[in-house]
């Protein structure tokens, strides 16, 4: 087999020899069928090798070529879920930072309602005023106060609130409870402000006088002043964040009903309500038109007269300042007292007189003793109120300060 395969090889490739002429010398070179083998062989391994890897360079840019694109798919993936990792952290920052930032916004708004309150409550403090009954009749038995207008605020029950603060630990649940127990105290001072208030009304609706008109001269005489503190705070601790409208309101409502509850107190504790005689006496003239006792004619009559024992105690019957005391006309030895609010009172037919001009009295103070001076039948003391500067029937006010007492 090795000879047939050697025969064939010297029949294509027997020795050859290559002469070379040069310089007139003949060289020849041998090349043998063994060293043709050998270069044919090599010729064709590297051939071989240069197919194989100009195949395989080809194959495998190929490979590179999707290896590339299998990694920047991967590469574009991971970019897309970093991306909405991103996303959805940034949602989750946003979600806890707008429920701290609402937190905030109630417990700062509780702030304020409890701070409101405060004010309230020192401003309730402050309100004086005596006891009063609370429903003055008329002489048929008809009551004159008011009912109390219905609250326009619903009211949340006390036992869901308790339950619901004492079922939940939520910090939001158990500031709804802190703000439900201020509406209830809200609602407390609210119906305790309205009654008193009607209750106050419907007193002084007894004077027959124009209630608004009585404390607006007051407010024109007081000598009052100092800087303005409003009791409701409508200024935010952070941008745009104000007390809820209706706790708002309800609050200015309240104040109001204070401020003018605290104005018809006032009235009625500086009002000239009060009995003119310190000791038992009976009436003896009303006010009006009547006989003059001297002469018999029809006569107006500014005032009421009361009858007792001859010094008996008279006592202003308002606090206010002596405008007058001594001796006028018919009117015997007279005390003037200016009360306010566009009231003064006239004692008159005094026996003496016990306080001078420019002196401050106190309601129920002893001014004079009854006596018969000036224009007089007998031992009595004629009583007169001016309102404004025109006189008024005493029996107003003295039928309203029996609850004003």
């Amino acid at each position: 087999m090795k000879e047939a395969i050697w025969g064939t090889a010297q029949r294509w490739f027997p020795d050859r020899q290559i002469y070379h002429r040069s310089d007139g010398q003949v060289r020849y070179f041998a090349i043998s069928t063994t060293l043709q083998v050998s270069a044919l062989f090599a010729a064709t391994v590297l051939a071989g090798w240069l197919c194989f890897t100009t195949v395989s360079v080809a194959f495998h840019g190929r490979a590179i070529a999707a290896k590339e694109t299998q990694i920047e798919e991967e590469r574009v993936q991971a970019s897309r879920l970093i991306a909405e990792a991103q996303a959805s952290e940034a949602t989750a920052i946003s979600l806890v930072e707008s429920q701290s930032a609402e937190f905030d916004r109630t417990a700062v708004e509780f702030q304020l309602r409890h701070e409101t309150l405060r004010q309230l409550v020192e401003f309730a403090e402050q309100l004086s005023g005596s006891i009063m009954e609370p429903s003055p009749e008329l002489d048929d038995g008809r009551v004159l106060m008011a009912a109390t207008p219905a609250d326009p605020t619903p009211r949340e029950a006390r036992d869901s609130l308790v339950s619901l603060a004492s079922l939940s630990e939520d910090p939001e649940d158990q500031i709804n409870y802190l703000m439900g127990e201020q509406d209830l105290v809200l609602a407390q001072a609210e119906d305790a402000t309205e009654t008193r208030l009607e209750n106050l009304r419907a007193v002084l609706r007894l004077t027959g006088l124009n209630i608004e008109d009585v404390v607006a001269s007051g407010r024109d005489t007081d000598e009052q002043g100092g800087p303005y503190e409003p009791i409701v705070m409508d200024a935010s601790f952070g941008p745009g964040l104000e007390l809820n409208h209706q706790f708002s309101s309800r609050i200015n409502r309240i104040a109001a009903r204070m401020l003018e509850v605290n104005e018809l107190e006032r009235f009625s504790m500086e009002g000239p309500f009060g009995e003119p005689i310190a000791v038992p006496h009976r009436r003896t003239s009303g006010f009006g038109v009547r006989l003059d006792p001297f002469n018999g004619r029809p006569t107006q009559h500014r005032g009421m007269d009361f009858g007792a024992y001859r010094r008996a105690p008279i006592v202003a019957t308002g606090p206010g300042e002596v405008v007058y005391a001594g001796w006028r006309g018919g009117y015997g030895r007279t005390v003037e007292i200016d009360h306010g609010y566009g009231f003064r009172t006239r004692y008159a037919h005094l026996h003496e007189i016990a306080v001078r001009r420019g002196d401050t009295v106190e309601r129920g103070q002893q001014i004079g003793g009854m006596g018969s001076t000036g224009r007089s039948t007998a031992t009595h003391l004629h009583y007169e109120i001016w309102f404004n500067g025109s006189a008024i029937d005493p029996d107003r006010l003295l039928r309203a300060g029996r609850y004003v007492q």
